[in-house]
């Protein structure tokens, strides 16, 4: 099978978590060779912790967030603070094209990789850089998560409900995915860019930065009012009905969207509404938004006698939007996801056999691989130094022994 980067680019991927991590996914879909660096001391922070289970049952390796993002890659551990770990990583920056990484700033630099460095040993090679608020500014030295680069972009200060105690809520730590989805394009445009100069470059991203477009209205609304725009809650600040609404039985919710009058008549009627339909307080979208308290009322009053999915066909069969509001496993038997063959079963070590996400992008010449495993802490030591490196078995034995590389955490060897 002929994949997009077909084998020809090799990537070294430094990161841990999950929006470093997702870029070297994604590089393993299109076909690229990535191979994951880790420690056997500190190895990716996404495996878990070993308290959770004893030695024998491997615990870092059943966590399911570090084998979704690590799909597809090849992995090997280094101890980075040891200047032989060191000097392996730089060999094998000699031999790839790319480097990922999304350490806080300066450690890099503290490891001696950092990128002036490694160009020298090879002016070809592209590095992306992911600190969560870039390498300069008051905050640069701050360490950083989803949430609270979710937090600092503002979209903290958009999610949740103005009335309540607990003002404002989290979402699902979306700066970590949107970094991702960036710092593969970063990659991709500076590939395009070294096929013209024939030279790598170092790419920046900070994390906080790819979130704040998705607060842009926001921040127009502010520059033009003179007013903080207060959290959203379970509304659109200008349609109604717009949201989320119960339904029969604990999980049957719905989400339903009306954007004009015309879609706003057509659920009335769906929903055995007629009278509001006619209702002066509803007719237009600006008297339907004044009296949305009173609308939403009635909404959840008739949809609290309908099952979800008879509600969604309804709505939807009157071209009005509409969607159950999905639990993972509603999600996983979606019927129009198995017809589409969007989850790809995936056999791994340790914990068997696990149905994953599979490839967005549909290319039929060229098909991304979404169905390889995320490797064991260390799998793949022996090929990579041997075939890479050419380093000999006993050397291979020798770095093991002396903990430079390994397969097993170094606490379980202290334990022992």
């Amino acid at each position: 099978m002929t994949t997009v980067l077909n084998g020809k680019i090799r990537v070294l991927d430094l990161s841990m978590g999950w929006a470093g991590p997702m870029v070297g996914q994604m590089m393993a879909e299109l076909g690229a060779e990535v191979v994951k660096v880790e420690d056997t001391d500190h190895f990716d922070w996404w495996r878990g912790s070993l308290s959770v289970a004893p030695p024998e049952m491997q615990p870092i390796e059943r966590s399911a967030p570090f084998n979704t993002a690590n799909r597809g890659k090849l992995g090997v551990t280094l101890d980075l603070q040891d200047p032989r770990g060191v000097d392996l990583v730089k060999r094998l920056v000699a031999v790839s094209d790319m480097l990922i990484e999304n350490y806080s700033p300066g450690v890099m630099e503290r490891f001696g990789l950092d990128y002036a460095t490694l160009a020298a040993i090879n002016p070809r090679l592209i590095m992306v850089s992911m600190p969560s608020f870039g390498s300069s500014g008051p905050e640069c030295n701050a360490r950083g998560y989803g949430n609270t680069v979710e937090a600092m972009a503002g979209i903290t200060g958009l999610m949740g409900y103005k009335d309540a105690e607990q003002r404002y809520t989290l979402s699902n730590a979306l700066g970590d995915p949107v970094s991702g989805l960036h710092g593969t394009f970063g990659l991709l445009v500076a590939l395009h860019e070294r096929e013209r100069t024939g030279r790598g470059q170092l790419i920046e991203l900070a994390q906080v930065e790819a979130l704040i477009p998705f607060v842009g209205t926001s921040i127009v609304e502010c520059q033009l009012t003179g007013k903080v725009p207060p959290p959203r809650g379970n509304s659109h600040p200008e349609h109604a009905p717009y949201g989320i609404y119960a339904c029969v039985g604990d999980h049957g919710w719905i989400a339903l969207a009306c954007e004009s009058d015309e879609q706003w008549q057509a659920a009335a009627h769906a929903l055995d509404l007629d009278n509001l339909a006619d209702d002066a307080r509803f007719t237009r979208a600006a008297d339907r938004k004044a009296n949305e308290y009173i609308l939403n009322a009635e909404l959840t009053r008739a949809l609290g006698a309908l099952q979800a999915d008879d509600a969604v066909q309804r709505l939807l069969a009157v071209g009005v939007p509409a969607a159950p509001v999905n639990s993972a496993p509603a999600v996983i038997g979606d019927a129009h996801l198995a017809e589409r063959g969007y989850f790809v079963a995936i056999d791994r070590a340790v914990v068997g056999t696990h149905l994953y996400p599979g490839g967005v992008a549909r290319l039929p010449e060229t098909p991304l691989v979404a169905d390889q495993p995320a490797p064991l802490l260390g799998e793949h030591n022996a090929d990579i130094f041997r075939r890479l490196l050419n380093l000999s078995d006993a050397e291979v034995a020798a770095l093991e022994q002396e903990g430079i590389i390994g397969t097993a955490p170094r606490e379980y060897k202290k334990a022992s």
